[in-house]
């Protein structure tokens, strides 16, 4: 349900109250996400081919860490902002 068809403010309030708080750092979790399979696949990729240099290994897990870190970072980054904004309701 959108804020527009809801006839409710209080409802329309918290849903985009809601909405921004899912919004925030959008592109960073996108990034973490595809270095997350990125690092993976390298991963497996070592892991299954035995021509496969060692350092395929170490930057699948270079990369892997560092996702994790964004991944981290942005649920932190967003437990803060609820943190400092709380839902009020409108008076």
């Amino acid at each position: 349900m959108s804020v527009d068809q809801t006839p409710d403010v209080e409802l329309a309030a918290r849903l985009a109250w809601i909405n921004k708080a899912r919004r925030l750092h959008h592109k960073k979790r996108v990034i973490g996400l595809a270095g997350v399979v990125l690092g993976a696949c390298m991963v497996v990729w070592w892991k299954l081919d035995a021509a496969v240099p060692d350092w395929a290994l170490w930057s699948g897990i270079g990369v892997l860490v560092s996702s994790w870190a964004i991944f981290v970072f942005v649920m932190v980054a967003r437990w803060m902002w609820v943190k400092k904004n709380p839902y009020r309701p409108p008076d």
